[in-house]
């Protein structure tokens, strides 16, 4: 069982680094075993065996995700939902719901993006609790309900959503990454500055950014640290101030360069400095072959 759990880590922390082709190797190996554990080991360990295999699904549902196959996420989000009801275990449906709204909001239809805000609304209101598992996933859930929002141009929703967000964070006391959720004060901050980016307001954002010590949250994370700045270079551009949106998209490629390979928004705004350009700006042109943007 601890060989097991050890390597479900190692998966989620591959994730979390954004080394997305490390997590993908790794997969299957390590469903095959957790997915042994469940029918063949104890009876007395047959709950955490069954965690285990929610956790491992949870981690699928990410990489398809990531990767644009919504309906893959979904179909792994509903395997993990299926093991943590098996196992009793309240926090990883919470884990399963937050992975099945994020397949909803890729598959990018009107009926997936109101299916999966009332999702993530209803799920944070069952959590209740004070302890830190409930502060944390009720806060992950609120952070991307505050996002849809946001996405749906709503600010006053998004806003009351990112404060009591803030809130839970503030309750629970310290940056932490409890359920590979990342959930803490600074992350409440980057959503703050996603939030203004769907709301399409550049000031914000970067008002926001100003405020964050993107250090502070937990070693490892370079995910949530590139979509600090992916957001940041997304700020200048609308502001016209190319040659630091290239400074913060170089970030983003030096904290994680497969979050630049896969991510399509990074692509775009490549692509878009890239046609503004009249004199040569600074390491956009090798950027952009590295990203596979340039021909």
């Amino acid at each position: 069982m601890a060989d097991a759990s050890a390597l479900v880590d190692r998966v989620h922390r591959a994730y979390q680094a954004a080394r997305y082709s490390e997590a993908a190797g790794l997969l299957p190996s390590v469903s095959h075993t957790v997915d042994a554990l469940v029918a063949e080991g104890p009876a007395n360990g047959r709950r955490e065996a069954l965690r285990l295999q929610a956790s491992v699904a949870i981690a699928a549902a990410k990489l398809a995700t990531k990767t644009g196959d919504a309906l893959a996420g979904r179909l792994a989000a509903e395997r993990a939902h299926d093991a943590a009801e098996a196992a009793e275990d309240p926090f990883g449906r919470a884990a399963s719901a937050y992975q099945l709204i994020c397949a909803l909001l890729r598959a990018g239809g009107q009926e997936d993006r109101e299916n999966a805000e009332e999702l993530s609304v209803c799920f944070a209101e069952d959590l209740s609790g004070s302890d830190a598992n409930s502060l944390t996933w009720r806060g992950a859930l609120t952070l991307i309900s505050a996002i849809i929002a946001a996405r749906r141009s709503d600010p006053t929703e998004a806003r009351r959503r990112l404060d009591h967000a803030e809130d839970l964070a503030h309750r629970l006391g310290t940056d932490g990454n409890i359920g590979w959720t990342a959930f803490g004060p600074t992350n409440v901050m980057i959503h703050r500055v996603s939030a203004t980016v769907a709301l399409e307001d550049p000031h914000a954002a970067l008002a926001t950014a100003e405020q964050i010590d993107i250090t502070a949250i937990p070693a490892g994370l370079h995910g949530r640290q590139a979509q600090f700045h992916l957001d940041s270079a997304w700020a200048h551009v609308q502001l016209r101030e190319e040659p630091l949106a290239v400074i913060h998209l170089l970030d983003t490629e030096r904290v994680a360069p497969e979050f630049v390979l896969t991510n399509p928004n990074v692509r775009r705004l490549i692509r878009n400095l890239l046609e503004r350009e009249r004199r040569a700006i600074p390491g956009l042109r090798g950027l952009a072959l590295r990203a596979g943007v340039a021909a």
